[in-house]
């Protein structure tokens, strides 16, 4: 390892670095050897140019500085996917190293860092800067560094961190895809509520299917809450769902920088080592308009062939960049319906009830009444002003509106369902899978 010639300024004591040898052609200075003018080896002198002698204090290990070890071209030039992050700890820089932006080391770096230490995390990787954009993160590019200010100018020897951590994530059976002949992509691409969809038929049945996914992901949010699951924080929920209308991965807000849709990525790709994108014709639920942060990740980790639709829309600053690239599912198709037997907010009336799906109040044959919920417009009546997503968990019957999408979900699941044609077969398939999925889904690290 290369090491420097350690010397201090005789007048006021400051250490100064001498020239970089390596160990094997090291000179030999007799320690307290003072060196005064043109005698100092080259390029040793305190900054104080008053001050001209200097003493040899010994060979020490290197110590760079931060800037200088930015310098290494792996880091100012970094290759494919190739990500590394740290942060200053003492006299350690901690570093972790990623081959995949899709597990960006900037994750391990926040989540390594101790919550007393407050340093600033450096990446050398723009594509990791999505992350920026939460609350409370400082990160930055490690080419913002200065060779003589700032944490450019600290001192520290490297500390490769080999244990990551990653945020808890929601696992659940693994269980077939229940479209096998796919077809749940196209559906979601060519989506129009100007489309005709022929009763019985497998189109229709497919549409069906994409409004029983966001009711998924709904109900996913009200499990998430009703079992008390570990870091639920705002009541956000995400699902990515293959062509195959396969559940592959799930995400639900467990607060700071892990969102529903960051947890969901980091959750698929941790599980697939090689992606380094979703699947092509992949359908990605979102509960909510994707903020600015999940928008940049998702940005970098889609493939080009994958719709994201959200259900409630956020109406302020960060929903305006999230429909960028998503859709509000109602936009396109009839909005997903859940069921209560109180009046909340969202009801609306219509004389649709077609799969019973129509919206207002359908009696059942007793003495109670079931009201029909548009669950995006319940939540949004529920909500004030300012940031949507810190509001659902806490808004008067937004809990409620959630749980009516997992009654509706219920219902239909319990319905006795003949597959009678193409369409029948779609729905009976999807609603078997999305039920097996949600009734084994948890929490786990």
């Amino acid at each position: 390892m290369p090491q420097f010639y350690m010397f201090k300024c005789s007048t006021c004591n400051t250490r100064i670095k001498g020239p970089k040898v390596q160990l094997d052609k090291l000179k030999t200075f007799k320690i307290g050897t003072l060196f005064v003018g043109g005698n100092r080896p080259p390029g040793v002198a305190c900054s104080n140019l008053v001050h001209t002698g200097v003493t040899y204090t010994g060979n020490q290990d290197l110590l760079e500085t931060l800037y200088e070890l930015s310098q290494d071209p792996a880091i100012t030039s970094p290759t494919g996917g190739d990500n590394v992050a740290g942060y200053i700890d003492g006299t350690e820089f901690k570093f972790y190293k990623s081959t995949n932006l899709a597990r960006p080391a900037v994750v391990n770096a926040i989540l390594g860092k101790a919550k007393s230490n407050h340093a600033t995390v450096y990446t050398n990787h723009a594509d990791a800067l999505w992350i920026k954009h939460y609350p409370k993160m400082k990160v930055k590019l490690m080419n913002q560094l200065k060779p003589n200010e700032g944490d450019g100018a600290v001192g520290v020897t490297l500390a490769f961190q080999s244990v990551k951590k990653w945020p808890r994530q929601i696992a659940a059976l693994a269980l077939k895809a229940p479209l096998p002949d796919g077809g749940l992509y196209a559906a979601a691409a060519g989506l129009s509520k100007d489309l005709d969809l022929p009763p019985g038929s497998r189109k229709k049945g497919l549409a069906r299917a994409l409004r029983y996914y966001m009711l998924a992901t709904y109900s996913l949010v009200d499990i998430s809450s009703a079992e008390g699951y570990e870091g639920l924080k705002n009541y956000v929920g995400t699902l990515l769902v293959s062509d195959q209308g396969q559940i592959l991965a799930a995400g639900i807000n467990t607060g700071s920088f892990r969102h529903a849709e960051v947890n969901m990525l980091l959750s698929y790709f941790r599980n697939n080592l090689t992606a380094t994108k979703v699947p092509e014709n992949s359908v990605i639920f979102s509960t909510l308009t994707p903020c600015k942060g999940c928008t940049g990740f998702l940005s970098v980790t889609k493939s080009s062939n994958c719709v994201i639709y959200f259900g409630q829309e956020d109406t302020g600053k960060d929903g305006k960049v999230g429909k960028k690239i998503s859709t509000q599912l109602s936009e396109k198709t009839k909005a997903p319906l859940g069921r209560s037997k109180e009046k909340l907010p969202g009801e609306i009336d219509t004389d649709d009830t077609e799969d019973t799906e129509g919206t207002g109040v359908v009696a059942l044959g007793t003495a109670s009444e079931i009201h029909k919920v548009q669950v995006d417009k319940g939540l949004t009546n529920c909500m004030g002003t300012g940031s949507i997503a810190t509001q659902i968990g806490k808004a008067t019957h937004a809990k409620e509106v959630l749980r009516s999408a997992s009654e509706a979900l219920i219902q239909k699941m319990l319905r006795t369902r003949a597959a009678s044609d193409a369409e029948s077969e779609v729905k009976l398939a999807v609603l078997t899978h999305i039920g097996q999925w949600l009734g084994t889904s948890r929490s786990v690290e």
